[in-house]
């Protein structure tokens, strides 16, 4: 009798390793692929240094494909095409998907505040009325680009003439944008940083207001995701805010490496750029030196508001921008 128990434990041993040996390793069943949309500004800079640290991989996830996009509107209108299933994007744009465009994403962090700027030749605009001149001529992004949300914003605060101002505006995206100030055929340009830095630092040009003046604490960028990719991945959405909230902590607490990272990542991808926006010969390499200055000009910061997001939807919808209002709650899923 004993001999028989002896055997089936054996026995029963040798299927529990058999069995072991077949099994996918725990990685496999826990581990998400992401595909992931970008700006390439330093905007980006929490997926930017996230990516640099390897702290998806270290949360058990995949990160399949990375697309960068010259902007908001490009991040925007490619997630309009679908396959993507998270971003980090400005808010403005984020709410011109949602309530034009249809795309059902939620909105799980902030990134950043701030973040914006208007530069100007300083020989040719002294001061804001200086826009109003028949012969200044502005560029900034296409409709729906946080900068012309802003610009809008500023015209409104400082009661310039928006009629004058507009028609010296010119549409363009960020990379064209530097291209015209460093040759003379725009004095002013509204745009993002890292662009707005790099903008400041050419021969001649400063920065004559940012967006901690036209409208100060200003909710920057967010991280969305799908809804899809929220209702099958709830545990995944978890990680990612955790990953954000990382990376932010880390980027404040070691400013120096983390614009050496982010500027390595957003050199490597400039040739993308340089692509999308069919501007080859645009010079968008920067220095660590660059970004860490220009990183100074927002606030790094995981923290959103529902009122904060609700104070945008309502200004986009009475400056026109999407058709109606809408409460902010439908879009975020930060809790």
């Amino acid at each position: 009798m004993i001999k028989k128990l002896v055997i089936l434990v054996i026995f029963s041993a040798c299927l529990l390793i058999l069995g072991g040996c077949n099994q996918a390793p725990a990685t496999q069943d826990t581990g998400v692929n992401l595909n992931v949309a970008v700006e390439y500004t330093d905007h980006a800079a929490a997926f930017y240094f996230a990516q640099g640290k390897g702290l998806f991989e270290d949360a058990g996830f995949s990160v399949e494909d990375v697309n960068v996009y010259a902007s908001g509107v490009g991040v925007a209108a490619a997630f309009t095409k679908g396959g993507f299933d998270v971003s980090y994007m400005c808010l403005v744009p984020a709410i011109y998907t949602y309530a034009n465009g249809g795309v059902p994403i939620k909105i799980i962090s902030g990134t950043h505040k701030d973040g914006y700027g208007l530069v100007v030749n300083a020989s040719k605009i002294k001061d804001l009325r200086d826009l109003e001149k028949d012969d200044i001529k502005i560029a900034n992004g296409p409709k729906g680009t946080t900068t012309d949300f802003i610009q809008m914003l500023l015209l409104e605060k400082e009661n310039l003439n928006a009629k004058k101002v507009l028609a010296n505006t010119v549409r363009m995206n960020g990379a064209k944008q530097l291209m015209a100030l460093r040759n003379g055929q725009v004095d002013a340009v509204f745009v993002p940083e890292h662009f707005a830095a790099m903008a400041a630092s050419f021969p001649g040009m400063k920065m004559l207001a940012s967006s901690r003046d036209i409208c100060p604490d200003m909710q920057g960028s967010v991280m969305v995701v799908t809804e899809d990719f929220l209702e099958k991945h709830p545990e995944a959405v978890e990680n990612l805010k955790e990953i954000n909230k990382k990376s932010i902590d880390l980027i404040n607490t070691y400013p120096q490496e983390a614009a050496l990272i982010i500027a390595q990542n957003l050199n490597i991808n400039q040739s993308k750029v340089k692509e999308e926006t069919k501007s080859p010969q645009a010079n968008l390499e920067v220095t660590p030196e660059l970004v860490a200055k220009s990183m100074t000009n927002l606030r790094s910061t995981p923290e959103i508001s529902q009122q904060d997001v609700q104070t945008i939807i309502n200004k986009m919808h009475a400056l026109g921008y999407i058709t109606k209002s809408f409460d902010a709650g439908e879009i975020m899923s930060v809790n």
